[in-house]
């Protein structure tokens, strides 16, 4: 880029004057640009600093410093490579900066990756090694890379550049010299075929090393061989090469062709279709009413059919695909549901010797709240849970398959990577959802794009499960969501509701035996429903259809068939199909005409005929099936085996307790124990950052001015932690024996310096006690704990409270009983 120095902006220097250090810069700072620096980096307040200075060495921490460069966006992190290119061995930059850059460059201040100001930048400790060995992608320079060339490589490279051979280091300095040189570059790079530009433009958009071969198949030198001849191409080892730095910078400011490589400094355009942000919600309505299905039959396919648990824990390959079968959904979308309830608690496996997952206790009260409440456990549970739904499938550690409820779906990063997924399409306008998907990756790149290579893929996933769950529709994110992020549970199910069609009581019946539900049932008549029918698609309208099947299933479950026929007049606003009425009450009439009973087990019936009929049906061969009287069957399979294989071979049997009476099947449904929800996964009001970063500045601030105001404080070492020097000992014993008043500051359990008076009576063990000015009773310090110290004079101490309380403040002179 084009440097040309500015003058100094306002926004990126808190003083005209330049600062010598920084510390000295980070004082000079408000505390509003201090508490944005809290905000962005929050670990650097894990735990809360003594003071300025102990936060300036924080700075230095190269993991800190890496989290933060890892979070630029494209243009932040352009201009911090830029700046470390151009840096000097004191790591300062006077110009550079151009004016089209200083927002950015306000970006680096605010995260402290810089210092000083906008005609004379510095670089915070660790930059350097947190951008890498190759800035912006570029090599070393060429005086490093020749210096490591050994004399024989560099015999082919001075004989091209006109140069006598020479050993190192005066080679080496010698070709990069001409390296350096515009000009003859300049010429160099305008003689080069087309293959050897192909080579150099690729490692010159980085990254800048690639493995070459020396020959040709032909045994010709290969393009690689001659640029290295040529000095072009430097030699790392026996196979690397590297690109250096000066011959990338020429290449990309060559303006010919495609051979234009530098940063595109804007944000990627995204493309958007606009609708009404009620339009919106409504076409996120009908996910939401979907999930909740799904999330109702995935409760009644595992209390029918609990799956066991495995012994490594998660759901095996097997129990998922048989879920999925019974969902009629693929195997992703039953392991984002499966885990969203998982998170909300709705899920949990039984104890004992052979676990089993069930839904849990917490899920009946959860079935029999209205849609928006359910839907809020869930959405929240999603946006909360530390678990990754996409590995469900792939192959993790040592070549196993990762499963559903697994732990090594566990990845704690998603929740911030979720936010941030969604936090880019907050940024739309409401009721506004991209065209293309691909356009908000490209953006999430742009934004992060040292992360952009590993973290894309999971923002795909992330979006995918979005629209599927209902958080946001036809890719856009959806009002009641963006009041969920926001945290408040009574405005979301407000917003939810009035998206949401209102629940009905009622459906319509069909010539065809199909019941047509014009919107989402309540609570109770779906469950109903359910039960007396099978569900063939959802939507804004579901649609059931009776079948002899499920009309056998409800009577099975203890309802009569009076209670059938009951339930669909009341129910159903059109005239009860004849077809229906005849259905119900033939199936009614043939339930129970057969009876099973415990005997291994034995089947009866005052038809001889239709006992017969039974012997001779072939699907009950595998029953074992022998008279025992002209009505009485026996067989040795269990009562429920041969209830069953009569069902399938077309008959209604019905079990019988032993005083005759019919039993019902219904009974309640399994249930394991409750379990907490997912960490985080409730839906609060957000602790204020703004309150808790003005905290910790007020107390860097007041730790400050105890460590550094006064410049008769005895400052204690800070090599050690944990160790007092032989200094400070010596005061407090002279303090004891000559019965003088010490002024001294302790650091505080929280990381916060108090600041106390205290005239010692005596030291031991490590304990400093004594009487403290405007406390009753005998106080007592931890020597360690002492950050400075000073005798006070006899005047001195007499005005200690007033003097104090000007330099310091009195906020900041805090007493050990919480007084202040």
């Amino acid at each position: 880029m084009t440097a040309s120095p500015v003058p100094q902006d306002s926004r990126a220097a808190s003083s005209t004057s330049r600062t010598s250090s920084l510390t000295e810069w980070l004082r000079r700072r408000d505390d509003r640009q201090l508490a944005a620096l809290l905000r962005l980096r929050p670990d650097l307040a894990l735990p809360a600093a003594p003071d300025l200075a102990a936060l300036g060495a924080r700075l230095g921490v190269r993991t800190s410093t890496q989290r933060s460069v890892d979070g630029l966006d494209a243009l932040t992190l352009r201009l911090l490579e830029n700046l470390v290119l151009a840096a000097g061995a004191d790591d300062a930059v006077s110009d550079g900066v151009v004016e089209d850059d200083l927002d950015a460059l306000e970006a680096l201040f605010d995260r402290a990756l810089v210092w000083g100001d906008a005609d004379l930048v510095h670089l915070t400790p660790a930059v350097r090694d947190a951008v890498g060995l190759y800035p912006a992608g570029l090599g070393r320079p060429a005086s490093r890379l020749f210096a490591g060339v050994a004399d024989i490589q560099l015999v082919p490279v001075l004989r091209h550049l006109g140069i006598p051979p020479t050993a190192q280091p005066r080679g080496g300095q010698a070709a990069a010299a001409v390296m350096a040189d515009p000009d003859r570059l300049a010429r160099e790079l305008e003689s080069l075929d087309d293959d050897e530009h192909e080579t150099l433009d690729r490692l010159a958009a980085g990254p800048p090393v690639g493995t070459v071969r020396r020959t040709r198949d032909d045994d010709a030198p290969s393009a690689a061989a001659r640029l290295i001849d040529r000095g072009l191409l430097v030699p790392i080892d026996g196979q690397r090469v590297e690109l250096p730095r000066e011959v990338g910078v020429a290449l990309r400011q060559d303006r010919r062709g495609d051979r234009q490589v530098s940063v595109r400094p804007e944000a990627p355009a995204v493309r958007l279709v606009e609708r009404e942000p009620l339009a919106l919600d409504q076409i996120g309505t009908t996910a939401v009413l979907e999930v909740l299905r799904l999330a109702d039959r995935v409760a009644e396919s595992w209390s029918a059919q609990p799956p066991t648990t495995l012994r490594s824990g998660g759901l095996g390959v097997r129990e998922l695909r048989r879920t999925a079968r019974d969902l009629g959904v693929d195997e992703d979308t039953t392991a984002v549901v499966v885990e969203t309830m998982y998170a909300a608690g709705l899920l949990n496996a039984t104890t004992g010797q052979e676990p089993v997952y069930l839904p849990s206790v917490t899920f009946d009260e959860w079935r029999a709240r209205n849609p928006a409440a359910r839907w809020l456990a869930l959405g929240s549970a999603w946006l909360a849970m530390t678990r990754q739904p996409g590995l469900v499938g792939q192959r993790g550690d040592r070549d196993r398959v990762i499963t559903a409820l697994g732990p090594d779906v566990e990845r704690g990063t998603m929740p911030a990577l979720r936010r941030q997924a969604l936090g880019l399409l907050a940024d739309l306008a409401p009721g506004a959802a991209p065209a293309d998907r691909e356009e908000v990756l490209a953006l999430f790149a742009w934004h992060q794009p040292r992360r952009a290579a590993g973290q894309v893929p999971l923002v795909a996933a992330v979006l995918a499960e979005a629209d599927l769950l209902g958080v946001t529709a036809a890719g856009g994110l959806t009002g009641y969501t963006r009041t969920m992020i926001s945290g408040s549970v009574a405005a979301v199910e407000r917003a939810l509701d009035i998206a949401l069609p209102a629940p009905v009581d009622h459906f319509l019946v069909q010539p065809d035996l199909t019941v047509v539900v014009p919107g989402p049932p309540v609570p109770a008549l779906g469950v109903e429903l359910g039960l007396v029918a099978d569900l063939e698609s959802t939507g804004g309208a579901s649609v059931y259809r009776i079948t002899e099947r499920s009309v056998r299933r409800a009577l099975d479950a203890g309802r009569t068939g009076g209670q059938l026929a009951a339930f669909v007049t009341t129910h159903s606003r059109t005239p009860v199909p004849q077809a229906l009425t005849y259905l119900i009450d033939d199936a009614a009439r043939r339930h129970g005409v057969l009876r099973a009973g415990v005997a291994g087990a034995y089947l009866r019936c005052d038809d001889v005929s239709l006992l017969d009929r039974v012997l001779a049906e072939r699907g009950t061969a595998g029953l074992h099936l022998r008279r025992l009287a002209p009505t009485v069957l026996i067989t040795s399979e269990p009562v429920t085996d041969l209830l069953d294989t009569l069902r399938e071979a077309g008959f209604a049997p019905a079990a019988e307790s032993p005083d005759g009476e019919v039993v019902t099947l219904e009974v309640d449904p399994p249930r394991a124990p409750a379990r907490p929800a997912g960490r985080g996964s409730g839906v609060r009001a957000a602790i204020d950052p703004d309150a808790q970063a003005t905290e910790l500045v007020r107390r860097l601030r007041s730790g400050d001015a105890l460590a550094g105001a006064d410049t008769r404080v005895q400052a204690i070492a800070r090599d050690v932690p944990g160790v007092t020097s032989a200094a400070t000992m010596e005061t407090l014993r002279r303090a004891v024996r000559e019965a003088q008043v010490v002024w001294f500051g302790a650091a505080e359990a929280d990381g916060s310096t108090t600041a106390h008076t205290l005239q010692p009576i005596s030291l031991a063990a490590g304990t400093l006690r004594g009487y403290e000015r405007g406390r009753s009773g005998l106080a007592s310090y931890a020597v360690h704990r002492i950050t400075a110290i000073r005798v006070l004079g006899e005047d001195e101490a007499q005005s200690l409270g007033e003097d104090e309380a000007q330099s310091l403040g009195e906020d900041d002179v805090a007493r050990p009983d919480g007084s202040s």
